[in-house]
């Protein structure tokens, strides 16, 4: 590996930034690209050091234009979040291969802070930020490197470059900040996506068919998170309302668009203590709303639709906090139901065996609710089992399934009961959202995740009107294959498992609740700064009632004054090095001075380093070399590497001076 110490430390120092910025991506890019953009960076790399000749313009274009044409037949188009982004990649890493003049660098360091900014459209996590402050300082030292003299990759120079692009930063974190804080905000996301913008990103969807997937995978990230105001719901009530799906055509259930419909439409009877509540909701580009069954208000820019889900009025693209209060003890529409028919319709013919059984246990019952206790009695004793592996179905998921398979997890129990119920002529429909919810032990709210994700059907009764029907949890624990899964029913079975645990995976465990913690606290104040808190942040500076003029002449006051500062201190301070170095020589001279060795205002470093030595004749040669060191730095025109490394020699010397 000899050959790299021929690499120029500026290319070394661009080449590894551009490599991180990359990094973040590689996961949301198909193989071939990862490995092409690699191999470009790669190359590129050979090159500088000596080692390979870059593609010539013909080869260059060629390139570009089977990259293109690649991403293409991959993507289906160039524009939207996945596609756009690959472009941007793939175009950044080919300009290395046309990289020779300033200007080219300029573009290359300039195009990697694009890129790395748009990995904020994956992920806005605390670590994301961090990550992206690392990797600019690195290109703004590849930047700073390039305007020195050619130096090989050394160590010291290396790190001066890095230094001076960390000082840089620090300096422009005052502006950053109030640019932050007072910059106005528009309500919604900063940009748009037409292709992709709709893709979900949660473990939800508005359709579901059971038996087509025969391998449930958990996600531990976090759908979103919940603050009460006062008392908590009980394990069994944490159900969280979200698509409702009512159409079924023998295999998938779906939902149509439809109407919107006010509050004041529904027949909602509560009773017993409200649950105050605040949610932040993790972007999941949908319009859904969750709420704890059943909701009793109605959120800043939400509406409900004709199944009583919670809709915001533009797609969830940010972290969005809304607060909300739900009754545990409810009826909704208990005396009349409105579209009765679209409850209770099933294709015909549809699973024939499960619409003998149900006639069977109907001949047995004289009302609707000792039906409903009949199935789940069957479902209770018969040998079915809870599996995030289940066999996949085929012809007739439903028979199959109840007379067959008889292994699944919560939506085919949704809908073979929701199926079972209509066939008995019960107004009946799934319900998915989410069921339960983890205390953060280190914060008071409570962590709902993507695995909570949950199915359960809803049956309307007379006088009851819409009641929650959940067949997964008639289930026997012992049937319940994974202990995680029965965890999530049972708490004492989550704290038994918690207590199994070894020390360092129960410590572990807790130190991801106070990273929790931390990364809630910055979606909430810096990803989730939105126009209502900064409007708040405003009135509690005393600030009301400004208008966006008031609030742009704040801005440019605010930092025109941190630029005045900064300059001052930047002019008062002097060059780094200098100031150092003058540190230093008068750390010399107060040592000499303890031994009545005093310079004079007007005697050079030279005439008092010789008096110097005429009165401690012992040090001479110590003396001597501080002297021309301290005189070679303040006024030779030397190269970084050379300066820090008479620099790092002055330290060690005084440091390490002793006069007689």
């Amino acid at each position: 590996m000899g050959w790299l110490k021929r690499l120029p430390l500026p290319n070394a120092l661009l080449l590894a930034g551009i490599a991180l910025v990359v990094l973040p991506h590689l996961p949301h890019l198909p193989l071939w690209l990862s490995a092409a953009v690699l191999t470009v960076i790669g190359w590129r790399l050979l090159h500088d050091a000596g080692r390979v000749p870059l593609p010539n313009r013909f080869m260059r274009i060629l390139l570009v234009l089977l990259a293109i044409a690649a991403l293409l037949l991959t993507y289906r188009t160039l524009v939207g979040r996945e596609a756009g982004t690959a472009l941007l990649v793939l175009m950044l890493a080919l300009k290395l291969f046309e990289m020779r003049s300033w200007r080219d660098v300029t573009v290359v360091v300039f195009l990697g802070f694009f890129v790395m900014v748009t990995g904020f459209l994956f992920s806005q996590s605390l670590l994301m930020g961090a990550y992206t402050l690392v990797v600019v300082a690195l290109l703004i030292a590849s930047l700073i490197s390039f305007q020195q003299p050619s130096r090989p990759l050394a160590r010291e120079p290396l790190l001066g470059d890095l230094r001076l692009a960390f000082r840089l930063l620090v300096q422009a974190l005052p502006v950053a900040l109030i640019l932050f804080v007072l910059f106005p905000r528009i309500p919604g996301p900063l940009w748009g996506l037409p292709e992709d913008a709709g893709a979900s990103r949660t473990g939800l969807s508005d359709e579901m068919e059971p038996g087509r997937i025969s391998r449930l995978v958990d996600s531990n990230e976090v759908a979103f998170r919940v603050q009460f105001e006062g008392s908590r719901p009980a394990p069994a009530q944490r159900y969280w309302r979200g698509p409702i799906l009512w159409q079924y055509d023998g295999r998938k259930w779906q939902t149509e668009p439809n109407r919107i419909r006010l509050p004041q439409q529904f027949d909602l009877d509560s009773n017993g203590p409200a649950l105050e509540y605040q949610i932040t909701l993790e972007p999941h580009n949908r319009q859904w709303l969750f709420a704890l069954e059943m909701p009793a208000t109605l959120p800043e820019q939400a509406q409900l639709n004709s199944e009583y889900q919670l809709l915001s009025r533009r797609r969830i693209g940010e972290v969005f906090r809304y607060e909300l209060r739900s009754y545990t003890d409810y009826r909704l529409d208990p005396h009349v139901l409105l579209e009765r028919e679209r409850y209770l319709a099933l294709p015909p013919e549809t699973s024939p065996r499960t619409r003998e059984l149900v006639k069977e246990l109907g001949a047995q019952t004289t009302s609707s609710a000792q039906l409903i206790q009949s199935v789940l009695n069957y479902f209770s004793e018969q040998p079915f089992y809870y599996t995030r592996e289940p066999p996949l179905l085929f012809d007739d998921p439903v028979d199959e399934f109840i007379f067959e398979t008889r292994r699944g997890f919560c939506e085919h129990y949704a809908s073979a009961f929701t199926v079972m119920m209509r066939q008995a002529g019960i107004p009946a429909r799934v319900v998915t959202g989410y069921y339960g919810g983890e205390m953060n032990p280190l914060a008071d709210y409570m962590i709902v995740r993507q695995s909570d994700a949950h199915a359960w059907s809803e049956v309307w009764l007379r006088g009851r009107g819409w009641v929650r029907i959940d067949p997964t949890g008639v289930i026997p624990p012992s049937r319940i294959e994974l202990s995680a899964d029965l965890a999530q029913r049972e708490p004492a079975v989550r704290s038994r498992l918690n207590a199994e645990r070894p020390w360092w995976l129960r410590s572990l465990h807790r130190a991801g609740y106070a990273w929790d913690a931390v990364n809630n606290r910055w979606q909430q104040w810096v990803v989730g700064y939105n126009q209502n808190r900064q409007n708040a942040l405003l009135r509690a500076l005393g600030l009301e009632d400004i208008d966006w003029r008031k609030l742009v002449f704040l801005l440019m006051a605010m930092v025109s004054l941190a630029l005045l500062i900064i300059a001052a201190l930047v002019f008062r301070s002097g060059p780094g090095a200098d100031k150092r170095v003058n540190r230093l020589y008068r750390r010399f001279l107060r040592k000499l001075a303890r031994r009545g060795i005093t310079k004079l205002p007007a005697e050079t470093p030279s005439a008092f380093g010789e008096r110097a030595i005429r009165e401690q004749p012992e040090k001479t040669g110590r003396i001597r070399q501080i002297t021309q060191t301290y005189l070679l730095l303040r006024y030779a025109d030397l190269d970084t590497q050379t300066q820090h490394r008479h620099l790092k020699w002055l330290a060690r010397a005084v440091r390490q001076f002793r006069p007689e």
